[in-house]
Parts: C-alpha cells; structure tokens; sequence
C-alpha cells in the first residue's frame, strides 16, 4: 500500500475557491503553483498518514508549466496541464514521457485533494497541504 502511494507521488509529479466550484485555468495555476507536502491519503474508504519515508517529499508545480518532485533527496522533473472543463490534472515525466491524469477534487490555497486510478484499478485520493 505505501509503495503504490509512493509510486503515485514521483508520477504525479513528473509524469475555485471551493470543492465544487468551478476553477479555471488561470485560477488554478495561482493556486498550485508552490510546493506541495502529503498530508494524508485515502484508499477504500480509509485514510492513512504519509508513511516516514515521505515526510519529507515535495511535489513543486512551477508558473511556466514545469513540474519538480523531490523524494528521498532523487530529483525528477516532468510537465504538467490542467483541464478546467473535465477538472483533470495531467503531468508527463521528462525522462519517461509517462503520463498520469488526475481528478483535481478541491484545490484552494490551503488545500489541493486529488484522486488516481492506479494500473489495478484501485482509486487513491491524496491529500495536500503547502510546505
């Protein structure tokens, strides 16, 4: 389980004003634009802390669409591209040219709750707070 979270931080990172709001482009990119630390995730139902490891993992969305995950000191960097419309947040890996798509669920200026559908089909929310 911490693995598949793990694994969902490093690719989602390379690769409104409230949960139902409509945020547009511009508005979302004021808003995520800065480091993001785990504050939790959800997988059935359940919530679990970041695990150690990950404590100390950033995930950095940059003004000019570039995106920076740092974990255990390893630096990947990746693109990302938001889609106002399907509220869907895509970030490519640079190295990979892997591509994860997200649920953008709430994103405000403390918050940024997003969900992933892994490869086995399991639904995990990760829940963000700035550093």
């Amino acid at each position: 389980m911490n693995l598949r979270i793990l694994y969902l931080f490093i690719v989602m990172v390379i690769c409104s004003n409230s949960l139902f709001g409509q945020v547009d482009t511009t508005n979302f990119k004021n808003l995520v634009c800065k480091e993001w630390v785990l504050k939790s995730y959800e997988e059935h139902g359940q919530k679990f802390p970041p695990a150690p490891e990950q404590k100390n993992n950033l995930m950095i969305f940059y003004k000019d669409h570039k995106a920076k995950s740092i974990e255990n000191k390893k630096i990947q960097n990746g693109t990302w591209q938001y889609d106002s419309s399907k509220k869907t947040l895509t970030v490519v890996d640079s190295d990979t040219n892997e591509k994860v798509m997200m649920n953008v669920l709430k994103i405000s200026s403390t918050d940024l709750i997003i969900e992933y559908k892994d490869p086995e089909g399991a639904i995990l929310k990760m829940y963000l707070k700035p550093k």
